[in-house]
């Protein structure tokens, strides 16, 4: 793991924590940081399950994928 110094919004990070059921900043930080992993794996699934049963699957760019490969 590496130290890194930001700044975060303290009322996202609260209600974040409370979401995910966290105590610390740092487990916040971590925790959302998996839980959007996950979540790309999650709609990268469904995407090959549209596919594979031929349905249509919404091509618009998605803004947080920076590659067609990174998930």
């Amino acid at each position: 793991m590496s130290q890194t110094s930001i700044d975060v919004d303290d009322a996202a990070l609260a209600v974040v924590g409370v979401l995910l059921g966290t105590t610390s900043a740092e487990d916040t930080v971590n925790a959302a940081l998996h839980e959007v992993i996950a979540q790309r794996k999650r709609l990268a699934m469904l995407e090959r399950m549209m596919v594979r049963s031929r349905e249509k699957v919404d091509q618009a760019p998605d803004p947080w994928r920076k590659t067609a490969g990174w998930c």
